[in-house]
């Protein structure tokens, strides 16, 4: 028997904690405040153990693995998550809530919501992931059409719209959306986590990337760079869909200077950051209205940053010292920006106004009160 939880928000995403770092991130924030204002909190996630971490009389978490794996087709995962969604959504109308927040980026949480009309439906944008297929792939071109116009049909059954960024303010003001923003900056607990990592010790000139290796961020292009600059040191630390296929390359090309280190725990983060002279981040041109989280944990290691990518993280990234913005895909313009950066970290720098907007704007628990706050009055 579904068990009841008046006054209580329920969070649902069909990603996995365990799996999905960046969505643990975001949502545990709003779970943390939620429940220090006298709320029930549930979480709907596709994990396959339970969180323990709050007292169960405040919290419950219900979990609803994947079946199978998702298939890397792009229309094959388009029909698994269509179904996917609607089987958790479907599983959660009995649910005696106030309100349910479906965070995504799966855009099919956002085309099922009807399921859920009945309800008081919150969204929580983390990626636009439907702007993000290619205008120069035809296919892709009109899933994109067919998917924004369903969107836009969807958008009506939410009360209230979350975003992370400026730009995502503005698709939805072009729609006459007013949407709350609630940056995906980084925890009160990584704030003092990296903004005590010690002084780089060792000489060897290094630069890392540190976060998910998938077909967005395009990797090859750093590994192409580490072809060119044999006296640096490369680390890619994380794992995604190209994992497997960089290692080949690199381990083809004969790179010495270049080592895989798949998933690490927090600790180990904290331990590359301090070993970097910088730190380097990329995302493909048509995610450019997205703002990667790692550059907020980049920026507060106090560490020289090398994005490429533009649009709203250059954007962001014009408030801040020390980095260097570059297109994406560009081997010539990173081997140039990581050759200016190790002119540049050959001098003692300043990250102090860097921590300073990182504390004043960027600290997730800060944001999220505020949503909390906007909340409680609609």
């Amino acid at each position: 028997m579904m068990k009841d939880f008046p006054n209580a928000y329920c969070f649902v995403t069909n990603l996995a904690f365990s799996e999905e770092p960046t969505v643990k991130n975001r949502l545990m924030p709003y779970i943390t405040k939620a429940i220090e204002q006298g709320f029930k909190v549930i979480l709907v996630t596709a994990d396959s153990t339970p969180l323990d971490e709050f007292d169960s009389n405040f919290f419950s978490h219900i979990l609803q693995p994947s079946q199978s794996n998702r298939p890397r087709s792009f229309f094959k995962r388009a029909i698994f998550e269509w179904f996917e969604t609607r089987k958790i959504l479907k599983s959660l109308i009995d649910l005696d809530v106030d309100i349910v927040v479906l965070t995504i980026p799966s855009m099919f949480f956002l085309f099922n919501a009807p399921i859920l009309k009945r309800k008081k439906l919150y969204l929580d944008v983390r990626d636009l992931t439907w702007e993000y297929l290619q205008n120069s792939k035809p296919k892709q071109l009109v899933a994109k059409l067919f998917f924004r116009m369903i969107a836009n049909t969807s958008f009506k059954f939410f009360s209230s719209i979350v975003v992370t960024n400026e730009a995502e303010v503005e698709y939805f003001k072009r729609k006459k959306i007013n949407a709350l923003l609630y940056f995906n900056g980084i925890s009160s607990e990584q704030f003092r986590d990296l903004s005590t990592i010690p002084k780089k010790q060792h000489k060897e000139f290094t630069v890392s990337y540190v976060g998910k290796v998938g077909i967005a961020q395009n990797l090859e292009t750093l590994v192409s760079a580490a072809e060119v600059i044999k006296d640096v040191k490369f680390n890619i630390v994380g794992y995604g869909s190209e994992y497997n296929r960089l290692q080949d390359i690199a381990l083809s090309k004969k790179l010495n200077n270049v080592t895989f280190y798949g998933n690490v725990k927090w600790k180990e983060v904290l331990r590359f950051y301090q070993e970097s002279d910088v730190l380097y981040a990329q995302l493909q041109e048509n995610f450019s209205v997205a703002m990667p989280s790692k550059l907020y944990q980049y920026l507060n290691a106090s560490r020289f940053v090398i994005y490429g990518g533009g649009s709203q993280a250059q954007k962001t990234l014009s408030n801040f010292e020390n980095n260097i913005v570059i297109p994406p895909d560009n081997v010539r313009k990173l081997v140039d920006a990581i050759k200016q950066s190790r002119k540049v970290c050959s001098q003692e720098l300043n990250f102090e106004d860097n921590l300073k907007i990182i504390k004043h704007n960027y600290i997730r628990e800060n944001n999220v009160y505020k949503i909390l706050q906007e909340w409680s009055k609609i």
